[in-house]
């Protein structure tokens, strides 16, 4: 059966979201460690990166607001309730049980990975601020620790999301390459329960 996977609003969040990682990324180390072979002007450099960082920040506070008014915020984050499904999750992962079990849109590692980047980008505007005004955010760096601790918290979060990356699309294959088709279309053919049909009929933003 066709399903509406991932509407239109949630493949835009998605694939800026990506964008905004991929540059932030790679301006981000070659702001660490300059490259002999690329061959970039550190003055551009710096600009990319606050203008993806600030892009990163509207997307994260528009996918949230999005959330929230379509009361769907449970879908992406991980609550107490999800516990109940992490031995199933688990079981699947490592090969133990041949069938995937019906989460449905995302899976329990997909959910807690979801909610790391939001906890993360969210650390990420704040550190990444402070480095941007020094002067004008010393109570910050006092209550922090120092620009030198900021700095390597901010570079951790980078480390994170270039780790967290192959994670979710492990994460993605594992339950269904369809998954990832609906990415770009946002259409799924798949066998799912009656209830989660109904849902979706009553629904159409599910």
């Amino acid at each position: 059966m066709k399903l509406l996977l991932h509407p239109l609003p949630i493949r835009i969040f998605h694939w800026v979201l990506f964008s905004c990682v991929m540059v932030l990324l790679f301006t981000g180390l070659y702001i660490n460690t300059a490259w002999d072979m690329v061959l970039l002007p550190m003055r551009v450099n710096r600009k990319l990166h606050t203008l993806f960082s600030a892009i990163l920040i509207v997307n994260l506070i528009g996918h949230l607001y999005y959330y929230l008014y379509t009361r769907k915020i449970t879908d992406v984050i991980f609550t107490l309730r999800d516990w109940v499904n992490i031995p199933s999750f688990l079981r699947y992962v490592f090969f133990i049980k041949p069938d995937h079990p019906n989460f449905g849109r995302y899976n329990p590692g997909q959910k807690v990975l979801f909610s790391f980047w939001f906890l993360t980008i969210i650390i990420a505007a704040i550190t990444g601020i402070i480095l941007l005004f020094p002067e004008h955010s010393q109570w910050f760096q006092r209550m922090l620790g120092g620009l030198n601790i900021i700095r390597i918290l901010h570079f951790y979060v980078a480390i994170f999301f270039a780790m967290s990356i192959p994670l979710h699309l492990y994460l993605v294959f594992t339950e269904s390459p369809a998954n990832l088709q609906a990415m770009f279309t946002g259409y799924i053919n798949k066998d799912i329960k009656p209830e989660i049909i109904n849902k979706e009929k009553e629904d159409p933003s599910i």
